[in-house]
């Protein structure tokens, strides 16, 4: 199936069809990205869904039933990227959530800007974003992006959006930084309002849409798996779930209503949509589902509720935005990942499921040795070194290894400790990937050297990893999993993620409703990453990479 998906993107370019005049803009365009979010979950759940949530696109607008990402790197950082501006990752520059900088010796954070007071900003985006082409074309456009995660607002949003705002739990509210033209009185009055909500969210309780019979035959949460679940903010692995705080309530479904209703304010104060030939662009990520997502699995009661009750708060979303426009709107919902089981929830149910685990040591007063590193990490280096005819042991020091950094999905080499043995650098390389591979649950790796290498004839994993890859950001060795593995980052190992070319991180929804859409189901193999370019074509602006192509829901 990736063969096949990455065959037909790379095609694209080849098969365009002439531009069409665009049809009658839409006065106002909404992008809602909702964070872990597989395709599954719409085929699963969409018999408990309400009329008009997710079946208002369903029934009434464009769904993609093959919309997988081509790359590897399934993360938020490179999800929004793309959704944003139609790029993949190695043409984006962002090829992960976070990336190790050699000239630093230091991890860089995908949105870091410490230069902008708030400290984040678009500066490592490489690539101009829907939104700054619709600017560039409309000089009283305005673009936005709202999300609880910074990085999620702000890379859909692009480099010339007027604000992205996020939610920082300190206040708690929402905030933006000095980047931007961000609007203090309205998330002043609207951060006001945030004690109360949470005073009113005091516990998550199961919804009723769901009946109790049923439950038991779409999940899969027995009592004895519960230990892999995470305990994260003091809300526990079983229902009732107790919200202690502001935090605590982001981490639940009401997160995403905290979110809409921020939303619903802005396009408010910031008199989005009228008709006055200028189109205006709202990108919104729903974090929540991600948060909750890696502490419960895909498999859980609570994940089961959280969609359901997402399809509710969008509903009462598009409710408000109908009121408010009519038919002069136009939505699309996708998302940025996929998930994977929890490898032990995964084994329980008779798959092939496990965990990977390469984490760095965590950084002690005392010095640090290889007896300090976790068991697989520590085969790893003594496999690497055995393969280079270095003598290492439990006694090594760490910085003596040949890792200096793991970030996944890929090794940084110590290239002060290679110099030092005077080892050729290539053979180092090789060493780690041919080591790595022989990790159980590895399926593929490869050297920075073999991918800056043009192939253009590279398809399957080789053809994904391609695309995540950027040689001045991406590590030195850059591996992939089986399908049923995840990087393990918690000890004891418990919850899921995810961030393989697999279909279950791949495969999102791509749906699309409104002013220009036409209605149906496509089983095209495309990608979100065509949206960018569909949406510009609407909006009569060219936007998107020469991979992609317009979605043929768009009305001629």
């Amino acid at each position: 199936m990736l063969r096949r998906l990455t065959i037909a993107l790379l095609l694209t370019a080849a098969t365009l069809t002439a531009q069409t005049p665009p049809p009658s803009r839409p006065d106002l365009v909404v992008v809602i990205s909702i964070d872990q979010f597989p395709y599954y979950y719409i085929t699963r759940f969409q018999p408990y869904f309400g009329a008009d949530g997710f079946n208002r696109v369903l029934q009434h607008g464009a769904n993609f039933t093959h919309s997988l990402y081509p790359y590897s790197t399934t993360y938020t950082g490179p999800g929004h990227a793309a959704i944003g501006t139609g790029y993949v990752p190695a043409r984006s520059g962002i090829v992960a959530n976070n990336w190790y900088d050699r000239s630093t010796d230091t991890v860089e954070y995908c949105v870091l800007d410490t230069r902008a007071k708030g400290g984040f900003s678009p500066l490592n985006l490489a690539s101009d974003s829907l939104g700054d082409r619709l600017q560039e074309h409309f000089d009283q456009s305005k673009v936005y992006g709202i999300s609880l995660k910074d990085r999620a607002a702000i890379l859909m949003a692009g480099r010339k959006a007027n604000a992205a705002y996020w939610f920082d739990p300190k206040l708690p509210g929402f905030v933006s930084s000095a980047y931007y033209r961000s609007d203090n009185t309205l998330t002043g009055s609207f951060n006001a309002t945030v004690p109360a909500f949470a005073s009113t969210h005091t516990a998550w309780e199961p919804s009723p849409w769901i009946p109790t019979a049923d439950l038991e035959r779409i999940t899969h949460d027995p009592a004895s798996l519960r230990k892999f679940k995470t305990d994260q903010k003091g809300l526990g692995v079983t229902f009732p779930h107790p919200i202690k705080d502001a935090e605590a309530v982001t981490y639940t479904p009401y997160g995403n209503q905290l979110v809409l209703q921020f939303a619903e304010k802005l396009i408010d104060a910031e008199h989005l949509g009228t008709d006055d030939g200028n189109p205006d662009l709202v990108f919104i990520s729903l974090s929540s589902p991600d948060y909750l997502g890696h502490a419960y699995g895909p498999d859980s009661l609570e994940a089961a509720d959280t969609v359901v009750r997402t399809d509710r708060d969008l509903e009462n979303f598009f409710h408000d935005l109908d009121a408010k426009f009519g038919n002069r709107w136009t939505l699309a919902i996708t998302a940025d990942h996929g998930v994977q089981s929890i490898p032990e929830v995964a084994k329980d149910m008779g798959r092939e499921g496990g965990r990977v685990d390469f984490r760095n040591p965590k950084k002690t007063a005392k010095a640090l040795t290889f007896a300090d590193l976790t068991p697989q990490r520590k085969a790893l280096e003594k496999k690497i070194a055995m393969k280079l005819g270095v003598r290492v042991s439990d006694a090594t020091p760490v910085e003596k290894g040949f890792i200096i950094y793991f970030d996944e999905p890929a090794f940084y080499l110590n290239w002060t400790r290679i110099r030092e043995l005077k080892l050729d650098g290539e053979r180092v390389k090789r060493a780690a990937r041919d080591a790595a591979i022989e990790v159980d649950g590895v399926s593929a790796a490869f050297t920075n050297s073999e991918l800056s290498a043009p192939h253009p004839e590279a398809s399957g994993l080789e053809a994904a990893v391609r695309l995540s890859f950027r040689a001045d950001r991406s590590g030195d060795v850059l591996l992939t999993l089986k399908p049923g593995y995840i990087w393990n980052y918690s000890e004891p190992p418990n919850g899921t993620t995810h961030g393989q070319p697999v279909e279950a991180d791949q495969h999102v929804p791509l749906m699309l409703w409104g002013s220009g859409i036409r209605a149906g189901s496509f089983d095209d193999a495309v990608a979100p990453t065509f949206l960018a370019k569909t949406l510009g074509h609407l909006l009569g602006v060219d936007a998107g990479g020469a991979e992609t192509r317009v979605l043929p829901c768009v009305a001629p």
